[in-house]
């Protein structure tokens, strides 16, 4: 999620970078803006006020920051940039600072970050951080910026300067309000109904049955319409389109600080949200084998599945992708398996002709699309290459139809392979802004 910061520091912006690293962060200069107000927390409102009308619909913050010296009545404050004179000038602002506490006894201080948002919908908020410490005598370390050198907080023996990003953000003021700045993002930013279908790739899903349905026919016509059960047949395929969300939403998290344009790491589902629904997730599939009494080979087929899914979504491997949707193919002929015997090699040969087809195609689909979000060109050609699953899918079932005789399982296949590619053709005309990719 974009997130635009009124400075042209871009100390400050690196720092802000690396405390929220989940936003891009984009810096914005107000420059003419005039800081008129004696709090911080006034002017940051200034600041962001003057950049918000220029990005309308995103989330704008700009932040005023400051030293207040106790033997100083809060001086510096919010003329801690200029305090000598100079807007920015570091070294003089340091020197007179240390001049004006020459034999004071009391040289405790705080810094203070005043943060002020502006959301999408142009509503205003604000959080406050402060980190107290002391001054020393004389300046130290070469990190950081500003009065850091100078400024050693409390439990310390070293100064802001000498501390590691980490350390100082895990301590400092801009630290702290940026902490609370992000709870409040979270707080507002409410997943949608649209954030949900976006994080399930919902126009996807009707690609999954049909891996099932081509599988269990390849069953059915290898082994006689004995062996079909319906039941089954739809639990397995309501435990496939499970394993599928199941997959999403685990390639989500784990790609949570590094995707972009995503529901998690633009802030709209949070990730204990995200946690919770890849365990129901994970769950259902069990759930779903043990009630419908799903064969061994069926929980085999299951396993294996699962743990290439959990591979791929920490690989990115296109040949894993590729597995991942044989396997949902040969979950449509566990089903339909009682043993893990093979007796038919009509079977072993249409499974694997099916299995491969699915191999092949998924992998080359999973290879090209590997770059897109960095080639934005792709996506409309990778929509189609994923649309183009479903037809590949009943062009199979249409095949068995043809090549074999003709049973009352392979007319209720087809028919729902016809269902499942009018449905991705509903689904696409209704969902136009639900990203398929």
């Amino acid at each position: 999620m974009k997130l635009y910061v009124a400075t042209h520091n871009q100390h400050k912006l690196r720092e802000i970078a690396e405390i929220l690293p989940e936003f891009e962060i984009i810096g914005d200069n107000p420059s003419g803006v005039e800081e008129t107000s004696e709090e911080f927390i006034g002017n940051a409102f200034i600041k962001v006020r003057a950049i918000a009308s220029k990005h309308p619909g995103e989330w704008c913050m700009a932040d005023d920051s400051g030293l207040e010296v106790n033997a100083l009545g809060g001086a510096p404050g919010v003329r801690s940039a200029r305090y000598a004179g100079r807007d920015g000038d570091t070294p003089a602002n340091n020197a007179l600072l240390l001049k004006n506490l020459e034999g004071a006894t009391d040289r405790a201080a705080n810094f203070t970050c005043a943060i002020a948002l502006i959301d999408p919908d142009g509503r205003e908020h604000s959080a406050i951080g402060k980190s107290f410490g002391k001054i020393a005598e004389k300046p130290s370390g070469i990190e950081g910026f500003g009065y850091d050198p100078l400024f050693i907080p409390e439990n310390y023996f070293r100064s802001f300067a000498e501390l590691s990003a980490g350390e100082k953000n895990a301590i400092s003021h801009r630290g702290r309000a940026l902490e609370k700045a992000r709870e409040i993002i979270r707080s507002i930013k409410k997943p949608s109904v649209k954030s949900w279908l976006r994080l399930f790739r919902f126009v996807n899903i009707p690609t999954v049955p049909g891996d099932v349905l081509v599988g269990a026919a390849a069953a059915v016509t290898a082994l006689g319409t004995e062996i079909y059960s319906p039941k089954k047949l739809i639990a397995s395929i309501f435990a496939s389109v499970f394993f599928y969300l199941f997959g999403l939403v685990d390639n989500d998290i784990v790609g949570a600080k590094s995707d972009e344009n995503r529901p998690i790491p633009d802030g709209e589902i949070s990730l204990l949200s995200a946690r919770i629904v890849r365990g129901v997730f994970w769950a259902l599939p069990i759930l779903i084998g043990y009630l419908f009494n799903l064969s061994k080979v069926w929980w085999v087929v299951a396993f294996t599945l699962f743990l290439s899914i959990i591979i791929y979504n920490r690989t990115k491997r296109p040949l894993v992708m590729g597995l991942c949707r044989a396997l949902n193919v040969l979950s449509g002929v566990a089903v339909c398996m009682k043993g893990f015997s093979i007796s038919s090699s009509r079977l072993f040969v249409l499974a694997g002709i099916v299995s491969a087809v699915s191999f092949i195609y998924v992998s080359y689909l999973t290879y090209y699309a590997s770059d897109e979000n960095k080639n934005p060109s792709k996506k409309p050609f990778v929509r189609l290459l994923i649309a183009m699953i479903v037809y590949l899918q009943l062009l199979m079932l249409v095949g068995f139809a043809v090549v074999f005789p003709m049973t009352e399982p392979m007319r209720h296949m087809l028919f729902t392979g016809a269902v499942l590619l009018i449905s991705l053709r509903v689904l696409k005309m209704l969902m136009r802004d639900v990203s398929a990719t």
